[in-house]
Protein backbone atom coordinates (compact mmCIF):
# COMPACT_ATOMS: atom_id res chain seq x y z
CA UNK A 1 0.00 0.00 0.00
CA UNK A 2 1.52 3.63 -1.04
CA UNK A 3 1.96 5.93 2.23
CA UNK A 4 0.33 9.22 2.10
CA UNK A 5 1.65 12.39 4.31
CA UNK A 6 -0.36 14.76 6.13
CA UNK A 7 -0.01 17.93 7.18
CA UNK A 8 -1.05 18.92 11.05
CA UNK A 9 -1.94 22.53 11.98
CA UNK A 10 -0.67 23.92 15.45
CA UNK A 11 -0.30 26.76 17.37
CA UNK A 12 2.69 28.22 17.42
CA UNK A 13 5.38 26.81 20.19
CA UNK A 14 3.44 23.75 20.18
CA UNK A 15 4.73 21.89 17.38
CA UNK A 16 6.95 19.74 19.29
CA UNK A 17 4.57 18.77 22.02
CA UNK A 18 1.97 17.91 19.86
CA UNK A 19 4.03 15.71 17.55
CA UNK A 20 5.44 14.19 20.77
CA UNK A 21 1.70 13.23 21.26
CA UNK A 22 1.54 11.49 17.70
CA UNK A 23 4.74 9.36 18.81
CA UNK A 24 3.22 8.36 21.78
CA UNK A 25 -0.27 7.68 20.75
CA UNK A 26 1.43 5.74 17.77
CA UNK A 27 2.86 3.03 19.72
CA UNK A 28 0.30 2.64 22.20
CA UNK A 29 -2.12 1.74 19.40
CA UNK A 30 0.20 -0.55 17.62
CA UNK A 31 0.56 1.66 14.47
CA UNK A 32 4.24 1.74 13.78
CA UNK A 33 3.85 -0.29 10.49
CA UNK A 34 1.11 2.16 9.21
CA UNK A 35 2.80 5.18 10.45
CA UNK A 36 7.10 6.07 9.47
CA UNK A 37 7.61 9.03 11.09
CA UNK A 38 6.26 12.40 12.22
CA UNK A 39 7.99 15.81 11.40
CA UNK A 40 8.52 19.13 12.54
CA UNK A 41 10.39 21.89 10.13
CA UNK A 42 12.18 24.03 11.62
CA UNK A 43 14.09 27.17 10.66
CA UNK A 44 17.28 28.22 12.11
CA UNK A 45 17.32 31.83 12.72
CA UNK A 46 20.19 34.39 13.42
CA UNK A 47 19.57 37.54 15.19
CA UNK A 48 22.27 40.54 16.15
CA UNK A 49 22.29 40.97 20.15
CA UNK A 50 24.35 43.80 21.23
CA UNK A 51 26.80 43.34 18.55
CA UNK A 52 26.75 38.95 18.64
CA UNK A 53 25.47 36.87 16.82
CA UNK A 54 22.57 34.66 18.50
CA UNK A 55 21.56 31.26 17.10
CA UNK A 56 17.90 29.85 18.00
Amino acid sequence: MAKRWYSVSVLSNFEKKVAEAIRQSVSEKGLEDEIDEVLVPTEQVIEIRRGKKVTS
